[in-house]
């Protein structure tokens, strides 16, 4: 079940083009919005609401956890603890209602309350809202499905920040491509106590040194302490001599940013190898019948043989 939650966090958290809500079709519950990005000081009271909607048939009866998060592995991927650290955010929130009940094609605005103590140590701290699905009410005819489903919730709390990253490593995946698209993978680390979302864009010149794409970045979301892989793609079709791809990213409220190189051969060397083959074959024919073409080109120009 927590597996199930972590997948659907990673969508909303990580995949770029998620924004607006979630629904798990089988229970018809979704969330909207997904994620909560908030800044405060030590000592607020931050009150918010997440839209829950039913959008099935039948009336369900969800029950209100809370859950810190952290980042696993270097896809992107989260997991859910109720262990305590520097970045917990789960002992600081309080849901409206522990449970409710929630009618068919119906929705309420859940009510939260995040309150920071005084002595809260700036940076980030994640947390999320879970809402689960625990089947029919009381009463009701048919099989209930349990299932879960997460608001995430990245606060940051302003004080002594540190917006830090660096470039673990930076790649083309392979140094010679017949035909694109060509793949590149970026793997940034963050080295601060807040979340950043390195963004901007990677350009490749070619062995004359014009530009010949430019291609933008999204950002993605990097939790302190963990590398994040970014992977993108130049989606050209024919390529031919040597390229050079330089990546620009920036990040942090101070406009910090990570620039690197890499290098890469182009050359379609299936259709190149048949050409040389042909050539090669052609080559030797002519160099065979030499003294042939050579009788005939003197007799063709009326010299004497």
């Amino acid at each position: 079940m927590v597996f199930f939650v972590a997948i659907l966090i990673t969508l909303t958290l990580f995949c770029p083009g998620v924004r607006f809500a979630f629904a798990a079709e089988s229970t018809g519950l979704s969330l909207s919005p997904p994620t909560f990005e908030i800044s405060a000081n030590p000592g607020d009271t931050i009150k918010n609401v997440i839209r829950v909607q039913n959008i099935s048939e039948k009336n369900i009866r969800v029950v209100v956890d809370k859950r810190n998060f952290t980042a696993v592995g270097e896809e992107g991927s989260v997991g859910l603890t109720e262990e305590e650290t520097s970045f917990s955010l789960a002992s600081w929130m309080t849901p409206g209602w522990p449970e409710f009940d929630l009618p068919a094609k119906s929705n309420i605005s859940f009510p939260f309350e995040i309150r920071i103590p005084l002595n809260a140590e700036p940076g980030g701290h994640f947390g999320s809202l879970i809402f689960k699905i625990g089947g029919l009410l009381p009463g009701q005819a048919g099989a209930g499905v349990s299932q879960e489903l997460g608001a995430l919730i990245l606060l940051q709390i302003a004080g002594k920040t540190k917006e830090e990253a660096t470039l673990e490593s930076f790649q083309v995946k392979r140094s010679l491509w017949e035909y694109g698209p060509v793949e590149f993978e970026a793997r940034v680390k963050n080295e601060g106590n807040v979340h950043l979302k390195p963004h901007g864009s990677l350009s490749i010149t070619n062995v004359f040194g014009k530009q010949v794409a430019n291609i933008p970045i999204e950002g993605r979301n990097v939790l302190p302490g963990a590398i994040r892989k970014i992977p993108f793609s130049w989606d050209r079709k024919n390529l031919f001599g040597h390229y050079v791809a330089t990546l620009s990213l920036g990040y942090g409220d101070k406009g910090k940013a990570l620039i690197t190189t890499t290098s890469f051969w182009g050359f379609p060397y299936r259709v190149g190898g048949i050409v040389l083959t042909v050539l090669f074959v052609l080559g030797f024919l002519l160099f065979r019948a030499r003294r042939r073409i050579s009788l005939a080109l003197r007799i063709l120009l009326g010299k004497n043989v």
